[in-house]
């Protein structure tokens, strides 16, 4: 049997009163008011977004620590290597031109 669209248009709207009157319910109300979520029932894990934040600025300033460190290592020895080159030159210099008779 086929039934119109206007026909099962009635039969929703008829459930759809049955579902609200039962949500009116006395019994339904206090299951809702249980399952309500408040601040006091709230355990969940997620962090607040300041300390969140605060640690990741923490990090990049650690990781931006330890880049200053390698660049300035890199440098250090980078001089060090240029000032053994120098002596080395020197030395190699006053053996070959006979400065040190």
């Amino acid at each position: 049997m086929n039934e119109t669209r206007l026909e099962k248009f009635k039969n929703y709207r008829r459930s759809l009163n049955e579902v609200k009157a039962n949500s009116q319910q006395e019994e339904v109300i206090q299951v809702r008011q249980q399952r309500t979520v408040t601040q006091t029932l709230n355990t969940t894990s997620t962090l607040p977004l300041d300390e969140v934040l605060g640690k990741i600025d923490e990090h990049q300033e650690r990781l931006v620590g330890k880049r200053v460190t390698r660049r300035s290592l890199g440098i250090a020895a980078f001089i060090v290597t240029g000032i053994l080159l120098v002596v080395g030159i020197v030395i190699f210099a006053i053996y070959a031109f006979g400065g040190g008779n």
